[in-house]
């Protein structure tokens, strides 16, 4: 990619767009500067530092439009998803039924707990992957195999669990507009409720006819949960380099788009090339989609992106558009003096988020997520075209050009 205002290459030089993660080094790393910290590498929980969490009633006062510039979406397909999705409807009303049927249980509370978290609204790309990957390696688009939408709907149970499991860890008090159920329920609650959809997932998912498919869905969710756990440890860490920030994005976030395409091509026993193909594509878009989340949190405003504007910087996270400022703006001193206070101000995140805003670390974030969405749509190209192929480019642009 080309020279950023002269100063380093832009973000993404580090690492191919493609590439697995490398979960072993990964651990290592937090490992050593855990230990170099002075913060032993222990559990996600008992890490977490309350002086990073956003208060319940903070409020920054920094005017943030409802989109993104339109120079940062040049040329960027704008996509009407849920129109786009539309042939894909009746399949995934199968697909909600089998959620129904598979949170139904005497325990009430898990019903609710589980239900204010689906009814939270979200566009349910994670499902219509597993079943437009199952489309691609030949199941039927009006009638979908039944392994494919019982796949569909463990993906979305299992992503539903890690938002109830996130949400504690971070303290959250927003998820997409609404409450967070542990601000509801209390974490204890949400934390068990998580672990009982969690223990439900893989009860349906060791039946026969689907037992053979557990083996994605099982990497995926180690690979979340060392994700999760490699950025909490690494949370404050301002030498974090683009590799290891990459890492940590694949392994919380593109795991589990890549499971969901992985298990709808094995659904339906796709050739062990387009399985590959197809997790490719599923943990690309799930990196961009991370990415442009890191940009929001930059650019946009708290009723947009449904939680605090800022959060990530509330938190101690490390984005892309931090690392960006960090090592290429004038005001860069200034940017980790302020990054390096344990008690942010509104003032103080006001600044911070100025200051990435007056740099290209927003713009360059995005030329990085276009490149792993590129790099999706590139994986494609050996499939016949149909509904299905259309409909994942669609969701793949859909990831630039989304308002939320």
């Amino acid at each position: 990619m080309s020279q950023t205002n002269g100063h380093s290459p832009s973000l993404g030089t580090l690492i191919l767009p493609n590439a697995q993660p490398d979960l072993g080094r990964a651990l290592e790393e937090a490992i050593e500067i855990s230990a170099r910290r002075g913060a032993p590498l222990t559990s996600v929980v008992t890490q977490a530092n309350p002086d990073l969490l956003p208060a319940s009633n903070a409020k920054t006062p920094v005017p943030h439009p409802s989109e993104l510039p339109a120079h940062m979406l040049e040329g960027v397909r704008q996509i009407d998803i849920m129109k786009s999705l539309a042939p894909l409807s009746p399949a995934m009303k199968d697909v909600e039924r089998e959620i129904e049927r598979l949170i139904t249980t005497p325990v009430k509370l898990v019903a609710d707990i589980a239900g204010h978290v689906l009814g939270a609204g979200g566009k349910r790309l994670r499902p219509a992957l597993t079943l437009l990957s199952a489309q691609l390696c030949g199941d039927d688009e009006d009638e979908p195999a039944a392994r494919a939408v019982t796949c569909a709907a463990l993906v979305e149970l299992t992503h539903t669990t890690t938002l109830l499991h996130d949400d504690v860890v971070d303290g959250a008090t927003m998820r997409r507009g609404k409450p967070a159920a542990n601000l509801v329920w209390g974490n204890e609650t949400s934390v068990l409720v998580g672990d009982y959809l969690f223990a439900q997932v893989f009860v349906t998912a060791s039946k026969r006819g689907i037992a053979e498919l557990m083996h994605p869905l099982a990497h995926a969710t180690a690979q979340m949960c060392a994700g999760e756990l490699l950025e909490t440890q690494m949370r404050g860490y301002w030498e974090m380099s683009e590799r290891q920030y990459l890492d940590i994005v694949a392994l919380k976030t593109g795991s589990l788009t890549e499971c969901s395409c992985r298990m709808g091509a094995l659904s339906v026993n796709g050739s062990e090339a387009q399985v590959e193909a197809l997790g490719t594509f599923g943990r690309s878009i799930g990196v961009a989609f991370q990415i442009v989340d890191d940009v929001f949190d930059v650019m946009l405003n708290a009723e947009q992106i449904g939680k605090p504007v800022g959060n990530d910087l509330r938190e101690g996270a490390i984005t892309l558009p931090m690392l960006w400022t960090l090592e290429n703006s004038p005001h860069k001193d200034e940017f980790r003096a302020l990054l390096e206070i344990e008690e942010k101000s509104d003032d103080n995140v006001n600044r911070a988020i100025e200051i990435m805003r007056e740099g290209e670390g927003a713009q360059s974030s995005m030329q990085m997520a276009r490149s792993f969405v590129e790099a999706a749509k590139d994986v494609l190209g050996d499939f016949p075209d149909c509904a299905a192929k259309s409909m994942m480019y669609d969701i793949a642009d859909y990831v630039l050009a989304r308002k939320k």
